[in-house]
């Protein structure tokens, strides 16, 4: 039986999706639009367990054969066994670590953002967290450990600062793991956040919430929402980024979009307004 802990968690991400991948962005060309997010029903927030992962090129995973997805594949071990599918591309000191809400597509949520934020100057990585998409499976699903590894692999192989960024359900996330001592995570990004309340199952705090340990978050927090998302309300992010010490609220215009699509004008033809906030905040992540 699974423990309570992963079951929170596993109903946790069922509460609000992410957003599909976007279609590929040519360096110098507007980004087209990303899809709409997809709701996916229980039975696709866990992929059937595999004994090893395979490391296929990150196009091949997410289905964009024949269009652009460059990035290497890595496998990250985690300490409870689980091996991790990641794939980064860009290099240098200031990394970045994109984490996927819920749905099987994982990292393919953020295939095409990976592309261009690695041209804009940034070591990027993504992942597909335990039980999902390329990645293994245990009973004990534990995704701020996953994160955690991440952040530590990609310190390992040269970054100085690591900026943590969440989508949808996958927003709490870097800010549990920001919370925990020695992270490793520099400053971190929270996109149209759900599940602010939900616990997150970590092995030594299982009850711990993003709103639980907001205020004993030190490093910088971007807070971003659109004033018309459902996944949480304007008043909760509100609540949560007042008692975080160093944070910055972004509040979008209504129809901005959940998730990845606040980086992309409504319809997805070209870059929003907030992208080059949202850049900035990567680039001088100690500011």
């Amino acid at each position: 039986m699974r423990p309570v802990g992963a079951v929170l968690v596993c109903a946790g991400l069922l509460l609000a999706g992410c957003s599909e991948p976007s279609a590929p962005e040519s360096a110098g060309t507007p980004s087209p639009s990303p899809a709409s997010p997809s709701r996916p029903s229980p039975s696709q927030a866990l992929q059937t367990p595999s004994p090893s992962v395979e490391l296929t090129a990150l196009a091949e995973r997410c289905g964009l054969a024949g269009q652009r997805a460059a990035a290497t594949p890595r496998v990250v071990k985690v300490s409870n066994d689980v091996q991790l599918y990641s794939a980064g591309a860009g290099r240098g000191r200031l990394g970045v670590v994109l984490v996927h809400g819920s749905g099987s597509r994982g990292i393919c949520n953020w295939a095409v953002e990976i592309g261009w934020l690695a041209e804009a100057g940034l070591n990027v990585v993504g992942y597909d967290q335990t039980c999902v998409g390329a990645s293994t499976c245990v009973d004990e699903v534990r995704p701020v450990e996953d994160l955690l590894a991440v952040v530590a692999d990609l310190r390992a192989r040269g970054a100085t600062q690591v900026v943590v960024v969440g989508a949808s359900a996958g927003g709490s996330i870097p800010l549990v793991a920001a919370a925990r001592p020695d992270s490793g995570i520099t400053a971190a990004v929270s996109l149209s956040t759900a599940g602010l309340a939900t616990p997150l199952g970590t092995a030594d705090a299982p009850d711990t919430s993003a709103t639980s340990v907001a205020g004993t978050i030190r490093q910088p927090v971007l807070y971003v929402l659109a004033r018309d998302d459902t996944a949480s309300s304007v008043p909760e992010v509100t609540s949560i980024s007042k008692a975080t010490k160093r944070a910055r609220l972004v509040l979008l215009p209504t129809g901005s979009g959940h998730a990845q699509e606040v980086l992309y004008t409504p319809g997805g033809q070209t870059s929003s307004p907030f992208r080059q906030t949202f850049l900035n905040f990567l680039r001088t992540p100690s500011a």
